[in-house]
């Protein structure tokens, strides 16, 4: 039987697979449900989730904002997370943003130099010997609105071309030199996020983002792979019109294949022997509103329709909070069903 980091390797090569890996993206009030449905204080044994995260660490000398819903990113973001936002998702919202015009004066971009950045991932690693870790890389779309603020963001994307480019170029060489400090630290691969769909197409037109992004990702996709790295990303919604892009830059895995946005069966038979599939069941239809037998039966047509590999199972994104605890361990016990009398 293999071993989860190996099973994750297994199926993004497609070769001597046991069975799908599977992978759990928790809001923290999903943990908490199933801690007190398990009657466990740690997750890690009974979910059986075959991936360890390493997520990018602020260094030291970011300062914070003394309200303590507030957090500075390391790029000068400032967002805010409350009780509210925690009752429907950890994500939070943007309050603040460094750049109030479409221009880089006076806006210096963070220092790679500080040690400790990825001290954590020997930690991650000696707490996690089997597992499959991804770091969590930057990402150029989204922390480009995150500067500007969204709707400025999208303006600039039309009307100021020259400080778009800028602005991607200089996130292109910061990601680039956070990428390349991960090289022979025992990580697997890196995720970089960035969510670039609408529901049913993408937020800004195909050639626009071929024109102002895919050069740029090239280039930090290949840095990552130089680095040894598994590529994969992040991206919300329907991103079908520019998979082949994707995979002509690099990519290795996308997350999170999503039923309600993206046609999987398509996505399978167009890409599945160049892509990996990271997701497919529905955060947004089964998992929240389905019973724990409709998740099963989801979960079996996911694991049929990606027999042989290029696929990890796992929820489309985030399991919300509205999501009862039965229809998560209704995940695990169909997933673990494939490993019964290997050992």
């Amino acid at each position: 039987m293999l071993s989860k980091r190996d099973r994750v390797r297994a199926t993004i090569k497609r070769t001597n697979l046991d069975a799908i890996p599977w992978q759990f993206d928790l809001t923290s009030a999903v943990v908490q449900k199933l801690k007190a449905f398990y009657d466990v204080d740690d997750l890690t044994e009974t979910l059986g989730d075959h991936i360890a995260w390493v997520p990018l660490q602020k260094p030291l000398t970011v300062r914070e904002p003394e309200d303590p819903e507030l957090t500075r990113d390391e790029l000068g973001a400032i967002w805010r997370r409350s009780a509210r936002d925690y009752r429907y998702g950890d994500w939070g919202e943007l309050v603040e943003y460094p750049l109030k015009a479409p221009s880089l004066k006076g806006y210096a971009f963070p220092s790679v130099s500080q040690s400790g950045r990825w001290d954590h991932v020997t930690e991650i690693r000696k707490q996690n010997p089997d597992h499959f870790i991804i770091a969590a890389g930057v990402g150029l779309f989204e922390n480009g609105w995150a500067l500007c603020g969204f709707q400025n963001y999208l303006g600039y994307l039309a009307g100021e071309p020259q400080f778009i480019q800028e602005l991607t170029e200089g996130l292109v060489e910061f990601s680039c030199a956070v990428t390349r400090q991960l090289a022979g630290l025992g990580v697997d691969g890196i995720r970089f996020g960035d969510d670039w769909g609408f529901q049913d197409r993408l937020m800004i037109r195909p050639e626009l983002w071929r024109s102002t992004f895919k050069k740029h990702y090239r280039r930090i996709y290949e840095t990552a792979r130089a680095a040894g790295l598994i590529v994969t990303i992040h991206s919300c919604g329907n991103i079908m019109d520019i998979l082949p892009d994707l995979i002509d830059i690099g990519v290795e895995v996308v997350n999170p294949l999503q039923p309600e946005a993206m046609d999987l069966t398509y996505c399978k038979r167009e890409y599945g022997s160049h892509l990996t599939f990271w997701g497919g069941l529905g955060c947004q239809s089964t998992l929240p509103f389905g019973t724990p037998e409709d998740v099963r039966q989801e979960v079996r047509d996911r694991l049929h329709l990606f027999e042989g590999g290029g696929y990890i199972l796992a929820p489309a994104g985030a399991v919300s909070t509205e999501t009862p605890a039965a229809n998560v361990a209704a995940i695990v016990e169909i997933a673990e069903e494939q490993l019964v009398g290997m050992s």
